[in-house]
């Protein structure tokens, strides 16, 4: 259903409700004169003297009372006590049983019953302002329950004291308990339909504002809070279940929760419209109405509680409701075009507030305190109203928020999704970019590393057929083997890592080709033995692997040709140990030999120690020779591995 289909439907239906509400009004007052009071016997009235407050003086002393039609209301009569004095007589035999004696707004009423034979039966305590625990089991603040016989005379005497402010309205009504029942009844299911529909929605805007966090919700929630407690402030059950032994301030409450129901919905126009931004104006005024709210509702409550002085209170709230008037209906006459259709709806709502508002304000000026009963329903209709209508403004503008934040975010992930596109592009390219010169530098690797390769290979050929000759002597060939071993030892390096693709190359694999090597150039019939000692997945850089297989070739080289001669004696068993450690302190490189060794060594008389020497120092070790008993060499490297 559109929203203004039901904004027509609860307009209409808040007209209905305004007209029934009349004729119920005026059905209930012809009601009123069918009641046993209403017989031929007159209501009779006198003012309490001020030493006289005895029921039996009153019943005595029937001179005392005149006709309450005859009475001249003066202006104190709001502050004096009044006697009321009415006989009965049922002259039906069936009409004994229980009858309900009520009354509306007094705030303390003393019940006298006395018999045909001057006998008093029953005397009973009630009002608005009366405490629970004074009341009778079967009385209310508002109606006396009490049996009468037929065929038999009674007297009532009725003490009254009104101190409200309003000059009190004796409007008392005798019906049988059954008839009373039937007159409640529909008052009873009304109020309990419509609390029950505001507790239903006090839940679902509670609810939607958890979910939402939309502070609207928030102030709606208040109002429609207050309201409740207003209308339920209206009836004496509020009082009986919360102030029992204070009912002046229960009553006295009533008028805050008014108030604060019309602060909540002026703080929910503020939040809803954005008034601060679209009028800075009208945003003014409305904080200073809701400061003179305020204020009123303290002074209310004051002047309520303290000084019972309820009918000031009244003309106070009806002043504040003719304010809202004025206020709300210049509002949105100046402010239509600046608002959009969803916060048009707090314009519909306004509607039914300045209705409800009109419609409270004519009860409170025509009716005066009895408009009290009527209040409640019309309050709670009206808020119910005003509370749907604001419900489906909100949703539908929080609609309208999802819908453009997801337009919005739909442009977003559009114009993300381009930007992206492009990025992938331009990434795209750098990548074929990065491929062209990763191939271009991995075809001069590849040139680098084969010219490196055939440049080693030629001085290791020349070498080669150099010692093919044969007019060279053993003291050409030597220095020429040296050369090839060094030579070698560098091609092995180059090739590793070619194989490998990396900078770096296993230590073990190094140690062990460059000694199979040696060993089958030197000693092809493997003569003396070499024990190697190196771990398996040890890794090396380049610029330690190329000095550290030039020190191997060196060493091992020096032993072939110098540790284990031919010419001497030499009983010992020729042996060669090469172990590598690594350790948290660095790494120790052990090569030891039991060849001849040498008494001493002088510096600079072996090109073959020099070049380790050197070679140590290159890759930041230190090397401790020890030539006794044969050859014995400590490197010390620092983190080589």
């Amino acid at each position: 259903m559109k929203p203004n289909i039901i904004f027509i439907l609860l307009l209409l239906l808040s007209i209905a409700t305004i007209r029934l509400g009349r004729d119920a009004i005026i059905a209930n007052n012809m009601l009123i004169k069918k009641t046993f009071l209403a017989t031929e016997t007159p209501i009779l009235i006198a003012k309490e003297s001020e030493s006289r407050k005895d029921p039996i003086y009153y019943y005595n002393n029937p001179q005392l009372f005149l006709p309450i039609t005859h009475y001249h209301r003066d202006k104190n009569q709001n502050k004096d006590n009044y006697w009321l004095r009415k006989k009965i007589f049922l002259n039906n035999p069936l009409s004994t049983g229980q009858y309900v004696l009520s009354f509306d707004n007094l705030t303390f009423v003393d019940l006298t019953l006395i018999d045909g034979n001057d006998k008093v039966i029953d005397r009973r305590k009630a009002g608005l302002f009366c405490k629970t625990s004074s009341l009778s089991a079967n009385d209310g603040r508002d109606h006396f329950v009490i049996h009468l016989d037929a065929n038999k005379d009674y007297t009532i005497l009725l003490r009254v004291r009104h101190i409200k402010g309003y000059i009190p309205l004796y409007d008392f009504h005798l019906q049988t308990q059954l008839d009373y029942l039937k007159k409640t009844q529909w008052i009873n299911i009304i109020h309990a339909f419509m609390e029950g529909a505001i507790i239903v929605l006090l839940l679902y805007i509670a609810f939607a504002w958890l979910v939402s966090r939309y502070r609207p919700y928030l102030w709606i929630f208040f109002f429609l809070l207050f309201i409740g407690f207003y209308s339920y402030g209206l009836q004496s059950q509020f009082t009986d279940l919360f102030f029992p032994n204070t009912p002046q301030l229960g009553w006295s409450l009533v008028s805050v929760f008014r108030n604060l129901a019309g602060i909540s919905f002026s703080l929910l126009t503020i939040a809803f419209l954005n008034l601060k931004k679209i009028s800075r104006l009208h945003y003014k005024l409305i904080l200073c109405l809701i400061l003179v709210v305020f204020i009123a509702a303290v002074f209310n409550f004051v002047n309520n509680y303290y000084l019972a002085n309820f009918k000031q209170s009244n003309w106070i709230n009806i002043a504040l409701g003719a304010l809202y008037v004025a206020y709300f209906s210049n509002l949105f006459i100046s402010l239509w075009k600046k608002i959009d259709k969803m916060q048009r709806f707090l314009t519909y709502s306004v509607i039914f507030l300045v209705i409800g508002i009109s419609t409270l304000l004519y009860f409170g000026l025509v009716l005066k305190e009895q408009s009290i009963q009527y209040v409640s329903m019309l309050t709670q209709f009206f808020g119910l109203c005003i509370t749907m209508i604001l419900l489906i403004g909100i949703r539908l503008k929080l609609r309208k928020s999802e819908l453009d934040h997801h337009k919005s975010t739909e442009i977003i992930v559009q114009e993300r999704t381009v930007e992206l596109k492009k990025a992938n592009d331009a990434l795209y390219e750098q990548q074929i970019q990065l491929l062209q010169k990763n191939h271009y530098i991995e075809t001069l690797i590849d040139e680098v590393n084969h010219r490196v390769k055939n440049n080693l290979q030629l001085l290791y050929s020349l070498g080669s057929l150099y010692k093919a000759g044969d007019n060279h002597g053993s003291q050409h060939i030597q220095p020429i083997q040296s050369m090839q071993d060094r030579t070698h030892a560098m091609m092995l390096v180059n090739q590793l890592l070619v194989y490998n693709q990396n900078s770096q190359l296993k230590l073990n694999v190094l140690v062990i080709e460059t000694v199979n090597y040696l060993k089958q150039m030197h000693d092809p019939e493997r003569i003396v033995p070499i024990h190697v000692d190196v771990g398996q997945n040890w890794l090396i850089t380049t610029n330690t692997s190329i000095p550290l297989a030039l020190i191997i070739t060196e060493l091992l080289t020096n032993s072939y040709k110098y540790a284990f001669p031919k010419s001497k004696g030499h009983d010992i068993s020729p042996r060669i140990n090469l172990s590598i450690i690594k350790s948290e302190s660095g790494t120790t490189m052990r090569f030891e030999d039991n060849g001849i060794g040498a008494k001493k060594i002088i510096s600079g008389s072996s090109f073959g120690i020099g070049l380790v020497k050197d070679l140590t120092r290159q890759i930041k070790g230190t090397v401790t020779i020890n030539s006794e008993k044969g050859f014995k060499y400590l490197f010390e490297f620092n983190n080589i591995i």
